[in-house]
């Protein structure tokens, strides 16, 4: 099942920090290296110019413009949204990622995220193939504090419910879905609607346990609220 919505509150913080840092990151090599960043810069018709910050087609503002503009708006802006994209599918897609953990899981995106990221070039701006080398280390480590924070965060807006059954007793259908025998991660303090289908020739009720709560505990067809982990069981 796994919820959209969490994985979106917990991507804010998350996608902020790696688009954040990955940038920070590209303007201070950019700045430790600047005299090769400035030779590079010069072999471009529109930079090859001499002069100050502020004197146009100079490299010295082409890199002006780099460290102040471009990086820190469209860079970061192009990060965060692939950053925030894989949150939100994370939230949506979490139950079916393999993986026993939350960290666990959370590390397999985020790998997949970084091998994505490195195919569309989207490690920033270098100017050589040490910053290159140096950038794609930094996104590594980066994704890995992404992984981090997804799987506390998630953890913080989600909540785990197991569902049972009770031989013959038929299948648990949580908002359509037949979820028996399996446990699934909802939204806290969300809502859903349950039903009991198959046989139910000795169906007595919904049994519960932890954070669930079922509005009627005696009708085949009810509502149950997920405050905590715990387990919903059809007797």
């Amino acid at each position: 099942m796994g919820s959209a919505l969490a994985g979106a509150k917990a991507g804010v913080v998350a996608s902020l920090y790696f688009a954040g840092s990955i940038s920070l990151f590209n303007i201070l090599l950019l700045v430790a290296f600047k005299s090769q960043a400035l030779s590079y810069l010069q072999t471009f018709s529109t930079c090859s110019g001499s002069g100050p910050v502020g004197v146009a087609g100079s490299a010295e503002n082409c890199l002006s413009l780099l460290v102040l503009e471009v990086i820190p708006i469209d860079d970061f802006v192009r990060i965060g949204v692939v950053a925030m994209l894989f949150a939100v599918a994370i939230g949506l897609y979490y139950d079916y990622l393999p993986g026993p953990t939350y960290l666990r899981r959370m590390l397999l995106i985020a790998l997949v995220m970084l091998v994505f990221m490195l195919f569309l070039d989207l490690y920033g701006v270098v100017t050589s193939v040490t910053q290159e080398v140096l950038m794609i280390i930094f996104e590594g480590v980066a994704a890995l504090v992404y992984a981090i924070i997804m799987a506390r965060l998630y953890r913080r807006f989600t909540r785990e419910v197991e569902f049972q059954t009770v031989p013959p007793a038929g299948k648990v259908i949580v908002d359509r879905r037949n979820l028996t025998g399996k446990k699934r991660t909802f939204k806290t303090n969300s809502k859903h609607k349950i039903e009991a289908a198959g046989e139910l020739k000795t169906f007595k009720g919904w049994l519960v346990s932890g954070g669930v709560a079922v509005d009627d505990p005696k009708g085949v067809s009810t509502s149950m609220t997920v405050t905590g982990d715990g387990l919903l069981k059809l007797a």
